[in-house]
C-alpha cells in the first residue's frame, strides 16, 4: 500500500512549456518582482514573450496529485499427487488519485491573464490478474531432471476519470478557491478506457546430471487491442546450458577454474502497445468538432456525430526474434565474467500510418510497416574477495553494453522515410532502411563566410550566401530522371540534407565499487554513456532571432561581426540579424557530443554490532548515508546530457530538467 502526495507543477519536462526553457528565455534585465513587490514579466518593451519562471513555480506549489495504489495477491495451491502441484493465483493493482490545479491572474505578462481558475479532477484504475499453474516435477534414475509447467493467465485492466473546471474568482485564496466558488466558464469532462488479454503457455526444463540443460517455451497471446482478424499471435523459445567445468576432462582446472558455462538461446516476444482501440473505428459527438445548423442558425448549432478515430481489424502483434549466446564464468574463486551476445530482429513493426488530410482529423491507426535489427553485448566482469583476516572485504565489478541498431524495411514503398514529430517547425530526426531508428538529419556546416568572394563561389542556398552566414556543404544532386546522385550539383537545397548524427551511443558502462571494514560500508556506482550525439534546441532561442528574448554570451561575444571579437575566423556563430531563417534550419551547428559519466549513487554506511543492537531487542541496525547524482562530466553544452524524449526525437532537448542531486539519512532495522 503506498500513498504519495506531490506539490507544485509548471515542469512540462523537456519542453517549450516547461520552466527551464522559460530560463533559458527570459532576459536577466528583467527583475523578479517590481518595486511594489509585485512579479515582473515580459510586459517590458522587446523583452519576449516568456513568463517570468519563478512566478511560475510559486503559483503552482498550491496545485497537487495525490495517489493511493494497492497491490497484492490471493494465492491457492494445493499438492494432485507426490510431483503435480496446482496453484491459483489473484492478483490486483488498484489505483486511487485527485488532481488539483490552481491558474492565478498574471497582469504582467505579454499576453496578461486576467482570470483565475480551477481545475479538479479525479480518477481510478483497476487491473486484475488470474493465472493458473500446474506444475510438475520429477528426477528420473537419479540424473534425469524434469520440470514440466501448464498455465494461463487473464489480465483485465480498466479506467476512468472525471473532470472539472472554472475560472473568476473573487479571491485568490487557495482555501477559497474550490470549484463551486467560481464563476464563469464552466466546464467538465469525463472518460476512459480498457483492455483485456489473455495467454494460455507451456514451459519444459530438463537437466541431465546437472551438465547439460534445456527449456522449450511457447505462449498464445491474445489483445483486445487487435481486432478479430489477428487477435492472438504465438510465440516460441528455446534454449540451452552446458555446465562445461562439470566434465571429467576438466578435472585438474578447479585451483584456476571454478565454473564455466556455455549457453545459447532463441526465442520470440510480441508487443501489443498501439493503443487501446486501434482494432477499432470509433465515432462520437462534439459541439465543436462537429455540428449542424439546422435551422440555418449558427446561434443554435445541434451537435453531429464524426469519426474520432480509424481503426484497422488487420494489424497483428509486433514481434521481436531474440538469438543470444552466453558464457559464464568464475577464475581464481574470485574473478567472474558473464557475457552474452545477442541479436534481435522486430518485425511487423507497429507505426501510425500516414494519410492524406482529405481523410479528416481522425486518429490514424497503427499498421505494420516494417523490420528493426538490433544486434550487441553485454559483458560483466566482476573480482571480490576478503583481506586483513577478513575484517576488509570488496567487491568491484565493470560492465559495458554496446548494441548496433538498424532499420531494415518500413514497407513496400521504396523511398519511404519515418519523420521525427516537428519542433517549431523543423523536423531534426529522420530514419529510413539502412539507418538507425532516429537519426539526426539536416545540413552539414563547413565554417562560416569570410568574404563576399567566398560566398560567390560557393554553391548557392537562395540568396543565403554572404559573409557571416554558414557555409552548407554540397554533397547532392538528381540526374534527368530525378534520382539522388550523392554527388554536387552547384545548388544548396534539401537534397543536400543528410545524417548528421545519432543519438544512439557507441557504448554504455558502469563501474561498481563495494567496499567493507568491520562495520563500515561505502558503495559507488558510476555510469557512462559514450558516443551519443545531441540537438540542443535551446540555441534556437538564445542563438538566434526566433524570438525577442534573452540571447547567449556567445552571440554577444563570439558571433560573427562581434565588435568583442579580435577576429572574425575565431567566431563560432553566424552574425546577429533580425532574419536569420538560412541559420537557423537544422544543421550539425545543433549537433553536440552528450557523453558523460556521473556518479549516480555513493553511500557511506555503519553496522552497530550485534553485541549492542541485542541489548535493544533489535537484530540488526545499520544508519548510512548516501547521495545520488552527485557530479557528472561532459562536454555537453546545456543543463543535462540525460534527458527523457519520445523514440522519434530521442536526443532533443527543448529544455529538459537536469536531473536532481539527492542526500538521504537513513536508518534500516531489523527485528
Amino acid at each position: 500500500l503506498t500513498y504519495t502526495d506531490t506539490y507544485g507543477g509548471g515542469r512540462w519536462d523537456n519542453s517549450e512549456a516547461s520552466v527551464i526553457s522559460a530560463c533559458y528565455k527570459i532576459m536577466p534585465l528583467v527583475p523578479v518582482y517590481d518595486i511594489m513587490g509585485y512579479w515582473t514579466g515580459t510586459n517590458i518593451p522587446l523583452s519576449g514573450v516568456t513568463g517570468n519562471p519563478l512566478a511560475s513555480l510559486t503559483r503552482a506549489k498550491y496545485n497537487y496529485d495525490r495517489r493511493l495504489r494497492a497491490i497484492g495477491n490471493i494465492y491457492g495451491q494445493a499438492t494432485i499427487f507426490k510431483g503435480l502441484d496446482f496453484k491459483t493465483m489473484l492478483g490486483f493493482d488498484f489505483g486511487f488519485g485527485n488532481t488539483r490545479g490552481l491558474s492565478f491572474m498574471q497582469p504582467e505578462a505579454k499576453v496578461p491573464v486576467l482570470k483565475s481558475g480551477v481545475s479538479a479532477g479525479s480518477d481510478n484504475s483497476v487491473q486484475l490478474n488470474w493465472s493458473n499453474l500446474l506444475t510438475y516435477n520429477k528426477v528420473f534414475a537419479d540424473k534425469h531432471s524434469v520440470n514440466v509447467l501448464l498455465g494461463t493467465e487473464a489480465v483485465t485492466y480498466s479506467y476512468r476519470n472525471v473532470g472539472a473546471g472554472r475560472q473568476t474568482y473573487f479571491s485568490e485564496d487557495p482555501d477559497y478557491m474550490y470549484i463551486n466558488a467560481g464563476e464563469t466558464d464552466v466546464v467538465n469532462s469525463g472518460s476512459g478506457y480498457d483492455w483485456r488479454t489473455f495467454s494460455i503457455f507451456g514451459r519444459l526444463n530438463y537437466a541431465l546430471s546437472g551438465k547439460y540443460m534445456l527449456q522449450a517455451t511457447v505462449r498464445r497471446d491474445g489483445s483486445s487491442r487487435f481486432g478479430k482478424n489477428n487477435r492472438y499471435g504465438i510465440f516460441p523459445a528455446f534454449s540451452a546450458g552446458w555446465k562445461i567445468s562439470g566434465e571429467d576432462f576438466m578435472a585438474g582446472t578447479e585451483n584456476w577454474l571454478n565454473y564455466l558455462k556455455l549457453r545459447a538461446g532463441w526465442g520470440k516476444s510480441g508487443n501489443d502497445r498501439i493503443g487501446n482501440y486501434n482494432g477499432f473505428t470509433s465515432y462520437g459527438t462534439s459541439i465543436n468538432a462537429s455540428y449542424y445548423a439546422l435551422d440555418g442558425s449558427l446561434n443554435t448549432p445541434i451537435a453531429g456525430y464524426y469519426r474520432i478515430s480509424i481503426g484497422n481489424a488487420d494489424a497483428k502483434w509486433e514481434t521481436t526474434a531474440t538469438t543470444d549466446i552466453g558464457l559464464d564464468a568464475t577464475l581464481f574463486r574470485g574473478l567472474s565474467i558473464n557475457f552474452d551476445y545477442w541479436k534481435r530482429t522486430t518485425s511487423d513493426m507497429l507505426y501510425p500510418v500516414s494519410l492524406p488530410d482529405v481523410w479528416g482529423a481522425a486518429t490514424r491507426p497503427s499498421i505494420n510497416i516494417g523490420d528493426m535489427k538490433n544486434v550487441g553485448f553485454d559483458l560483466v566482469v566482476g573480482y571480490g574477495g576478503k583481506a586483513a583476516a577478513g575484517n576488509f572485504t570488496y567487491n568491484v565489478s565493470v560492465n559495458i553494453s554496446h548494441y548496433k541498431n538498424e532499420l531494415l524495411k518500413i514497407s513496400d514503398k521504396e523511398k519511404e522515410v519515418i519523420l521525427g514529430d516537428p519542433v517549431r517547425g523543423f523536423r531534426y530526426t529522420q530514419s529510413q532502411p539502412g539507418t538507425s531508428f532516429p537519426e539526426f538529419y539536416g545540413f552539414i556546416v563547413d565554417g562560416i563566410f569570410q568574404t563576399q568572394a567566398e560566398a560567390d563561389a560557393h554553391a548557392p542556398y537562395g540568396s543565403y550566401n554572404e559573409p557571416g552566414h554558414w557555409i552548407y556543404r554540397d554533397i547532392n544532386g538528381r540526374d534527368a530522371e530525378g534520382n539522388l546522385t550523392g554527388e554536387p550539383d552547384g545548388v544548396i537545397d534539401n537534397d543536400d540534407k543528410t545524417y548528421i548524427g545519432s543519438p544512439h551511443p557507441k557504448f554504455t558502462g558502469g563501474l561498481n565499487i563495494d567496499l567493507g571494514y568491520k562495520g563500515f560500508g561505502l558503495s559507488a556506482f558510476f555510469y557512462t554513456s559514450y558516443g551519443n550525439k545531441m540537438i540542443n534546441a535551446t540555441k534556437r532561442f538564445i542563438d538566434y532571432y526566433m524570438f525577442t528574448g534573452n540571447r547567449s554570451k556567445d552571440r554577444l561575444y563570439r558571433s560573427w561581426g562581434s565588435p568583442y571579437l579580435d577576429d572574425n575566423a575565431n567566431a563560432i556563430m553566424p552574425k546577429a540579424e533580425w532574419s536569420d531563417q538560412g541559420s537557423v534550419v537544422p544543421s550539425t551547428a545543433y549537433l553536440e557530443d552528450a557523453s558523460y559519466l556521473r556518479l549516480k549513487n555513493l553511500q557511506l554506511s555503519y553496522t552497530i554490532p550485534k553485541s549492542v543492537v541485542q541489548k535493544i531487542n533489535f537484530g540488526t541496525l545499520q544508519v548510512y548515508l548516501q547521495a545520488n547524482n552527485l557530479f557528472t562530466l561532459t562536454k555537453y553544452s546545456g543543463l543535462d546530457p540525460e534527458i527523457r524524449t519520445s523514440t522519434r526525437n530521442r536526443g532533443i532537448d527543448q529544455g529538459a530538467w537536469p536531473t536532481a542531486k539527492q542526500f538521504l539519512v537513513g536508518l534500516k532495522m531489523g527485528f
